[in-house]
C-alpha cells in the first residue's frame, strides 16, 4: 500500500503494528494465558521521500523485478513528491514520468547492484546539465545512453529517454 500524504500512519499507525487477531484451525481468535487476544503485528515500512531521517531507508530498487515494477515506482516517487494540493501540468508530469522511468530503467539494467539506489538516480539527475547556448551539447547521462543504444538500440530505458528528450525538444524549440 502507498500512503501519498502519510496521514494514515500517524492516525492508524499504532493500531496497524498491533495487527490482526492470530486464529486457530477454526478461524477462531487464539487467547493468550491471560485471556487476551493474541496479534500478528504487522510489518510497517516506511519510505518518506521528504524527510529521509523518518524513513526505513529500504532500497526500493531491490524490489524491482521488471518494467511494470520500474513503472510502478515512478508513479509512487511522483506522487509522493508532488507536494501538498499541486496537480502540475500534464505536460511536465508526463516528461518527469519518462525521465525517471528512463533513469530508474538505465539503473535497473545496467548498473552494479551496489548503485542501484536512490543516490545513483540523485547523482544522474545533477549530472543531466542543460546548455541553451549550445543546442548540440551532450551531457554525462546523454553519452550513457548514447553507448547504451550502440549496445542495444530497443533497450527499455533508451527507448524511455528518447520520448523525455522528444518532448524536452518540443519545449525548449517553443
Amino acid at each position: 500500500m502507498t500512503l501519498p500524504k502519510g496521514t494514515v500512519l500517524i492516525e492508524v499507525g499504532k493500531l496497524l503494528s498491533r495487527g490482526t487477531p492470530k486464529l486457530d484451525k477454526d478461524g477462531k481468535p487464539v487467547k493468550g494465558k491471560n485471556g487476551k487476544t493474541v496479534y500478528e503485528p504487522y510489518k510497517i515500512k516506511v519510505f518518506n521521500t521528504i524527510n529521509f531521517s523518518k524513513s526505513m531507508h529500504y532500497n526500493p530498487f531491490a524490489y524491482i523485478h521488471n518494467e511494470k515494477d520500474i513503472l510502478k515506482l515512478v508513479t509512487v516517487l511522483i506522487a509522493n513528491t508532488k507536494g501538498e494540493g499541486k496537480s502540475g501540468d500534464d505536460f511536465w508530469v508526463k516528461a518527469e514520468t519518462l525521465l525517471y522511468t528512463a533513469l530508474i530503467g538505465y539503473i535497473y539494467y545496467e548498473a552494479p547492484a551496489n548503485e542501484q539506489n536512490f543516490s545513483t538516480l540523485v547523482e544522474m539527475i545533477n549530472a543531466m546539465e542543460v546548455r541553451e547556448d549550445d543546442e548540440t551539447f551532450k551531457n554525462a547521462v546523454d553519452l550513457l545512453f548514447d553507448a547504451l543504444e550502440q549496445k542495444d538500440p530497443d533497450h527499455f530505458a533508451l527507448r524511455q529517454y528518447k520520448k523525455y528528450k522528444l518532448a524536452a525538444g518540443d519545449i525548449c524549440s517553443k
